[in-house]
């Protein structure tokens, strides 16, 4: 295994927290919701927030969820982790009454609702700033993950750390030639991300692939050293992941030469 995802993975899981303003229950029994024959896909993992839902029995309940796979078919479902039961459920989407964004705290409007869920759902029809976001997202993805690990190591994303992930998020937007998307949905998408590790490792794989990508990404590991509201990545630390990442590409190490000074 490269000493790079070793490095990643030390970090470990990380943590699902409830939003402070938000008091978790669950119903006395799960209703799943499954549909007969779901067809779940992988592209909604790492979203996370807090929701209100209602079962087809009627049942209200108020959890905080780690989204893991979505099937976008009639009726939508999201299959997640629910910190509530500890263990993986389903929720159909039509019957998530509100959600909570994770970093704020706050319920959040119509259009974030629709802004957080569209770019999963197959047979929605996005307006363009949406367009621009999930752009923003197919680009900026993997990188948002890396430095989410390392911004999050205690669940928590901070406002001086979030700003330089959607930062960054915008910068590898615009170098993958993508429109400018809303700095508002950007950040929304941001702060609520809890990508699992699994997730983070298979990032960090295709970063490695990337190598431009990659020295563009490490400048921004270095602002979240340095930024004193996140000391969660020490100059030590740090220097371990450059000697990974030289140890792993000592065959031709100045391609990331520009990322490696940074």
């Amino acid at each position: 295994m490269s000493g790079v995802l070793e490095w990643f993975e030390e970090r470990g899981e990380i943590p699902l927290l409830t939003p402070s303003c938000v008091r978790e229950y669950g119903p006395l029994t799960d209703d799943s919701d499954e549909p007969v024959g779901a067809d779940f896909v992988e592209t909604i993992r790492g979203v996370a927030f807090a929701i209100e839902y209602c079962d087809s029995h009627g049942w209200m309940s108020t959890r905080t969820i780690r989204c893991l796979a979505i099937d976008p078919h009639r009726p939508a479902s999201i299959n997640a982790y629910c910190h509530v039961r500890d263990s993986a459920k389903t929720f159909r989407v039509d019957r998530i009454i509100s959600i909570v964004d994770l970093h704020s705290g706050d319920v959040v409007s119509g259009d974030a609702y629709m802004a957080l869920l569209t770019p999963y759902l197959s047979d929605a029809r996005p307006d363009r700033k949406v367009r621009t976001l999930m752009e923003a997202q197919a680009a900026a993805r993997d990188g948002v993950f890396a430095l989410l690990q390392v911004a999050m190591t205690d669940g928590v994303l901070n406002d001086a750390a979030r700003a330089i992930v959607v930062d960054y998020a915008k910068e590898e937007a615009w170098a993958a030639g993508c429109a400018s998307p809303p700095v508002d949905l950007l950040a929304l998408w941001v702060g609520n991300l809890a990508p699992p590790l699994d997730s983070v490792t298979q990032a960090v794989q295709s970063l490695l692939i990337d190598r431009e990508k990659l020295a563009r990404l490490l400048p921004w590991l270095l602002k979240l050293v340095h930024c004193p509201e996140a000391p969660h990545l020490s100059e030590d630390s740090l220097r371990e992941l450059v000697a990974a990442l030289r140890r792993h590409f000592r065959e031709q190490p100045h391609d990331l030469s520009h990322g490696l000074r940074a």
